[in-house]
């Protein structure tokens, strides 16, 4: 199975990205959530740019995906310039996030395209990721934004982590996607009907494994190569290797989990939960007592 690897703002080497096919995934929230910034022209320019010169500079001409803009509403608030407040969502895990949130407010998507426009034109290896898709229109909607700064060549990737997208993909692929993701945290999730804070990690299931197969499906029919990520386990990675799928994305932060004393030492590995835990004492100060 091939590897792909993932990153929330840690700094790779190119003896690590040695181990990997490319870099699958770049979270742009742990960056944004990190500095407790919402995008604007300026904040995207100070959190991005350096950043992704530099992963794209290590990555030396290979892939790199870089997803935008994935907060819920209540990690949303604790970013300064965010858009609006909003404390009422009763399931922020299914309320105003990824491309929904860019579509309400288009303002941050073009912030961090802007960006992401400028160091493609350095590194055209760099790929756009749309997150939590659930139709074509909402795909072409973001396509047609990314072409805008990148051109009609762009490479724009779909998430997959929706029942939605799993049932429609093959109309998301007309649009068309040039890779697909499949986000098996917010899947399992959906599909189980259990909470996040539930999933610790992502194993194999009934349902996900039968939404594996549909993906591989479609991405077959239209010659699209198919990713599978999340906080994997070795059974996940054995199921999405049996359905065909073209690589497995590894967190950076799961690489000691996964692999054991080869990461031992890895430098930045509890970054993600860091973040995690600012962002935590952060909603806990903001929210307004019930």
């Amino acid at each position: 199975m091939r590897l792909a690897l993932a990153l929330s703002g840690e700094t790779p080497t190119a003896r690590l990205l040695a181990d990997f096919d490319h870099i699958g995934l770049v979270r742009s929230e742990y960056l944004f959530r990190d500095a407790q910034l919402y995008p604007d022209p300026e904040n995207a320019r100070h959190v991005l740019y350096d950043y992704l010169m530099a992963v794209c500079s290590v990555s030396a001409g290979r892939p790199v995906w870089f997803r935008t803009l994935e907060v819920n509403t209540r990690e949303a608030n604790t970013l300064r310039g965010v858009e609006e407040i909003i404390w009422a969502e009763k399931a922020p895990m299914m309320g105003l996030r990824g491309i929904r949130r860019s579509m309400k407010h288009p303002a941050s998507l073009e912030a961090e395209l802007e960006v992401i426009g400028e160091v493609s034109s350095t590194h055209p290896n760099l790929g756009i990721v749309a997150p939590f898709v659930t139709d074509a229109d909402e795909f072409a909607w973001f396509r047609e934004r990314v072409e805008k700064h990148l051109g009609v060549d762009a490479q724009v990737a779909s998430m997959v982590e929706t029942p939605a997208a799993v049932l429609t993909l093959e109309s998301i692929l007309r649009v068309p996607a040039s890779h697909v993701i499949v986000g098996t945290n917010d899947l399992s999730s959906l599909l189980l009907a259990k909470g996040r804070t539930s999933i610790a990690v992502t194993d194999t299931s009934l349902a996900l494994a039968k939404a594996l197969v549909l993906v591989r499906d479609a991405t077959a029919k239209f010659g699209v190569t198919m990713a599978v990520a999340g906080y994997l386990t070795d059974g996940l990675i054995a199921s999405a290797e049996h359905v065909g799928a073209d690589y497995a994305v590894v967190h950076y932060s799961d690489l000691t989990r996964l692999y054991g004393p080869r990461y031992a030492d890895l430098p930045e590995a509890d970054h993600v939960r860091s973040v995690k835990r600012k962002t935590q004492a952060a909603i806990a100060a903001l929210e307004p007592r019930r």
